[in-house]
């Protein structure tokens, strides 16, 4: 369980960072490509997790699930896509930040009628695996452009397995 909101947003605020890297590598001209009809742009999954940590946060601080939509008009180029999610992110930041620590543990109405009430901790987690979900999406799509998507925390897999054979002696 997440006890701290300022924690949590410090925790966030480096996923966030990694996001934003592979966000940046998206070639401007490309914003709205997609690897085939019907499914989002690289654009609409920019827009789209701003408008989820909005919601995200909304209903953690106050009770209420919005989500008002990821449409091309909210940001129709990459500077204007990038410049939403960084207000966005401001945004849900000092939300959490003016929230008491009780809005982790308090109940929040869960999204799908039927469904049960859920724990503002929960929401947060659902809004990281949410985030990593549409980033590994944009790692895809990075991959079909033939462009390289970024090593999330600085090393790749060969990397990581030369480092573990130098460790072990075995160079």
């Amino acid at each position: 369980m997440i006890a701290s909101l300022r924690e949590f947003s410090e925790y966030f605020d480096g996923v966030r960072r990694r996001t934003v890297g592979f966000f940046r590598l998206i070639p401007a001209e490309r914003i709205d490509w997609a690897p085939q009809d019907g499914e989002y742009t690289c654009g609409d999954i920019v827009r789209h997790v701003a408008a989820s940590e909005s919601m995200f946060t909304g209903v953690v601080t106050d009770g209420v699930w919005r989500y008002d939509g990821h449409a091309r008009a909210m940001g129709a180029t990459l500077h204007d896509a990038l410049a939403l999610l960084e207000a966005r992110h401001a945004a849900g930041s000092r939300a959490l930040a003016r929230a008491a620590d009780a809005a982790l543990t308090d109940l929040r109405p869960p999204l799908s009628p039927g469904d049960r009430p859920i724990r503002g901790w929960r929401v947060l987690m659902a809004m990281c695996e949410h985030e990593v979900h549409h980033r590994s999406q944009l790692a895809s799509y990075l991959t079909l452009m033939g462009i390289e998507a970024p090593d999330i925390f600085g090393l790749g897999v060969e990397d990581v397995t030369r480092l573990t054979a130098e460790a072990a002696g075995r160079t």
